[in-house]
């Protein structure tokens, strides 16, 4: 047990060495790690597909569409085969909710969002891929904190601070992908998710596939599965209200 304690710590030291030690260079290493920051600065737009999986009846999948040129991101969440739309382009925030029975054709009834829920979308839209993209224009400060152990291996955490959003980032100290992630927002409420599957897109990047998520509003374990689509045409049409 001493002896096992002893390598622990001499391998930690070591990579302490060896390893980027600034929140920066480990976000670069992270690009390089999942396709480059060439591949990472050509992303224009994106479509993410996840399903949430809980074995319970809030079981849910969601498809977010988004273009980073346009600063348009539409939302789609399916519960219970009905979808509850929600999107932000630079002129509207709305938010669409099917009403009716689901035997008869669909009828919307559409609301606009409060600047709070505005706000959250957006986030999402700009922090969905990774949130240390581009933080500083965001208005993010990023911070190395150090080498931790997770689930007894190293990791590098880096706390990144935004006005309503904390999120504490741990990146695996030998592959430097993302391995878990904490967002802690305004209202109290606290988001782990931890990714154990990168899959490498057609375009070149990889992102984070599989893994669980969890909400200390919720509390309960939630299987995630993403599937992500880089620079595939989004007609401008599809973010209006």
């Amino acid at each position: 047990m001493k002896k096992t304690s002893l390598l622990i710590g001499f391998m930690f030291a070591l990579i302490s060495q060896l390893n980027a030690q600034t929140a920066d260079e480990i976000f670069d290493r992270y690009y390089d790690a999942t396709g480059g920051k060439t591949l990472w600065n050509g992303v224009k737009s994106y479509v993410v597909k996840q399903d949430f999986v809980a074995n319970a009846p809030t079981d849910f999948s969601q498809e977010i569409k988004v273009s980073l040129e346009h600063k348009a991101i539409l939302k789609t969440k399916t519960i219970l085969k009905r979808d509850f739309i929600y999107g932000v382009n630079t002129s509207e925030a709305f938010f669409k909710v099917p009403t009716g029975s689901r035997d008869k054709n669909v009828v919307y009834e559409t609301k606009d969002l409060s600047d709070k829920d505005k706000n959250t979308i957006k986030r999402e839209m700009t922090d969905g891929l990774v949130p240390f993209r581009d933080y500083q224009e965001k208005g993010y400060i990023a911070t190395y904190v150090g080498l931790k152990a997770d689930n007894g291996k190293p990791v590098h955490q880096v706390e990144l601070n935004g006005k309503d959003i904390k999120y504490d980032l741990f990146f695996d100290a030998t592959t430097y992908l993302l391995s878990k992630q904490k967002a802690k927002l305004a209202s109290g409420e606290e988001v782990t998710q931890e990714f154990t599957q990168y899959t490498k897109s057609p375009y070149g990047v990889s992102y984070p596939s599989a893994g669980t998520y969890y909400s200390s509003v919720e509390k309960r374990n939630t299987k995630l599965s993403s599937n992500v689509t880089f620079n595939d045409k989004i007609e401008d049409s599809v973010f209006k209200k």
